[in-house]
């Protein structure tokens, strides 16, 4: 299986327009999971609301809408460790059947899965998420 651990912030909305999924972002991220047959397991901050109230925020469940509306599949969440790196190490070690996975993010730096990370340029930089230059980038980190 193929997994995609996403981050959303600085991901699939932009500096001018945060919290809101920006359609250019998204279509990109649909492409590479049409070409990839991913699945999604989020590992944005934003998942943090889930943890605290029991329910998903606004925001999560508009971001769970939207991609299940294309049909694609959200596995769930990564547990609220220490760090996103300590998260997705603890969900990869509780779910062997993952053969092949990409991270991308804007905020974090994954030392030891540095080879499956798709670093975008931060919000905080300017950044306007996923761009289409980075669709080879995630593929080729997928190893298809």
């Amino acid at each position: 299986m193929n997994v995609i651990f996403l981050d959303f912030n600085g991901v699939l909305d932009t500096y001018d327009n945060m919290d809101v999924i920006d359609e250019n972002n998204l279509n990109i991220l649909l492409n590479v999971i049409n070409l990839t047959e991913s699945k999604i397991v989020i590992t944005s901050s934003n998942k943090d609301y889930f943890y605290r109230n029991g329910r998903h925020n606004e925001i999560m469940n508009n971001l769970i809408n939207v991609l299940s509306s294309y049909g694609v599949v959200v596995l769930g969440y990564t547990k609220k460790l220490g760090s996103r790196e300590e998260e997705v190490i603890d969900y990869l070690n509780t779910h062997p059947e993952i053969q092949h996975y990409c991270i991308i993010d804007d905020d974090y730096f994954f030392e030891s899965m540095s080879d499956h990370l798709v670093k975008l340029t931060s919000q905080n930089e300017g950044g306007n998420g996923l761009i289409e230059t980075n669709k080879d980038e995630i593929i080729r980190k997928l190893h298809i």
